[in-house]
């Protein structure tokens, strides 16, 4: 199988597992909602780079929000893109380090999950940005260390398989 197949249908595979995650996997806690939409687009951008990270996130935020009860709201696919860029600027071709996967969860959280998600749910809902503020902060501070676990522990074995078929020595021993 080429490279570019191999490489379009990785992409596809990992969309699909991103759509079937935000549309129908998450732990809902009464105040928090934890979802693993993120893990297909860590994985895209660690495989593919920073361009199909972003380019995989916002295919997979259009797709989850014409199949949601809500729709489609454009400016949050800008949030969904710099997500993605983030995480393959961070993670693409750099070796595995918790250090390196928390600042980007939490650079990822606190500018794009925060405080842009936030203005755009601003202008999509009315209510005033400080109102929102308080439950965004909540589910980021929630969510964020699950995130770094996840990457952690799960991204950087599946990034190994796909790439090499096995786990290497470095997915398994850092």
């Amino acid at each position: 199988m080429s490279n570019t197949v191999k490489k379009i249908t990785t992409i596809g595979m990992l969309l699909a597992i991103q759509v079937v995650l935000g549309r129908f996997v998450a732990i809902s806690l009464p105040t928090v909602k934890i979802s693993f939409t993120f893990l297909p687009i860590v994985i895209t951008a660690m495989l593919y780079g920073p361009l199909w990270g972003g380019a995989a996130a916002v295919m997979g935020d259009f797709l989850i929000a014409i199949l949601g009860p809500y729709g489609y709201y454009p400016p949050m696919a800008i949030t969904a893109l710099l997500t993605g860029i983030m995480y393959g600027l961070f993670l693409y071709r750099k070796p595995a380090s918790t250090l390196r996967v928390g600042a980007c969860i939490i650079l990822q959280s606190i500018l794009l999950s925060v405080l842009l998600q936030t203005y755009w749910l601003t202008l999509l809902t009315g209510k005033g940005f400080f109102v929102l503020l308080p439950a965004r902060l909540l589910q980021n501070l929630v969510t964020a260390p699950v995130q770094i676990v996840c990457v952690r522990l799960i991204a950087y074995k599946v990034c190994d398989v796909i790439q090499y078929g096995r786990l290497t020595k470095t997915s398994t021993d850092k």
